[in-house]
């Protein structure tokens, strides 16, 4: 099964504590870990200003998902994301780009460039 590299941005809902952000980060990390994704990297931005207004949020909690995984695992991370109150929003791209690669092929990594 090849795997691609993705990005996923999810927009947590402003009132959640820093234990709860935690734990929804924590949420988001199994579901990549159960449909077996390989997870590179997470950010946390913070709390930001939304560009817009959303279900009457102005803020919310941004973190970055970066992970290798097959197309199907994207599919079932976006219907989690769907189902879970605690996300405003989220957008997930395929990436191409060297540090995924990396981190399928670490056995393979040359020398730098």
């Amino acid at each position: 099964m090849e795997l691609r590299c993705y990005e996923s941005v999810v927009v947590f809902i402003p009132e959640l504590e820093d234990a709860q952000l935690e734990e929804q980060i924590d949420w988001v990390k199994g579901l990549l870990e159960k449909g077996e994704a390989q997870l590179v990297e997470v950010e946390n931005w913070g709390r930001k200003r939304l560009a817009y207004e959303i279900e009457k949020k102005r803020e919310g909690y941004y973190v970055l998902f970066r992970f290798s995984a097959p197309g199907t695992v994207v599919e079932e991370l976006e219907k989690s994301y769907r189902l879970n109150g605690n996300v405003l929003r989220y957008l997930t791209v395929k990436r191409k780009d060297r540090e995924c690669e990396k981190a399928q092929k670490p056995e393979e990594s040359g020398g730098e460039g």
